[in-house]
């Protein structure tokens, strides 16, 4: 788990200061990464972004997406969204591997906001909106971003599901061939 959240903190990651399990999790992160960018219903999705927030696009249908996977847990899973995100931050938690400090204080921040179970809300999206806005060190539109979402939301909600069944597959196919 810390390995699919640490490639969004570091880019150098030494494949000898982490286990075999982390840097699965970092490869893995990396395989979906690239795999999303080529994906043409992605693209179709940045495209439905205005044209003031274009270049935040691909950040914004990633988050929108999250949101989406929320609000539609149950049909990919089959536990509850809430019990599905309280493990996971027991998980991180409970890692005991070296981070970096930006990753170790948002591990301890997820659960006290609930980051990943409001994302479910447009409150919860527009916070994670506002917030990736903030922490980019340049002038920027993307405060406020949410509003793409409710202008686009069918649209963006036709988009997801066959991109995620279709993303679903390719992360199936990859762990096959990775071993």
């Amino acid at each position: 788990m810390v390995g699919n959240l640490l490639p969004d903190f570091t880019k150098q990651i030494s494949k000898t200061a982490y286990t075999h399990e982390v840097i699965q999790g970092v490869e893995l992160h990396r395989f979906i990464d690239r795999y999303t960018d080529e994906h043409p219903i992605f693209k179709q999705s940045r495209n439905r972004i205005s044209t003031e927030r274009k270049r935040f696009s691909p950040i914004l249908i990633d988050i929108f997406y999250d949101h989406f996977l929320a609000i539609n847990w149950r049909q990919y899973s089959d536990n509850s969204l809430l019990d599905s995100t309280q493990f996971y931050y027991t998980q991180l938690s409970r890692a005991e591997i070296q981070m970096p400090v930006r990753l170790q204080e948002t591990i301890k921040r997820m659960p006290e906001v609930d980051l990943l179970y409001n994302y479910r809300t447009f409150k919860g999206i527009e916070h994670a909106v506002n917030r990736v806005s903030q922490r980019i060190r340049f002038k920027n539109n993307l405060y406020g971003g949410v509003e793409e979402l409710t202008n686009n939301f069918s649209a963006l909600e036709a988009d997801f599901h066959p991109f995620f069944m279709e993303l679903e597959k390719a992360v199936e196919h990859y762990k096959q061939e990775a071993g």
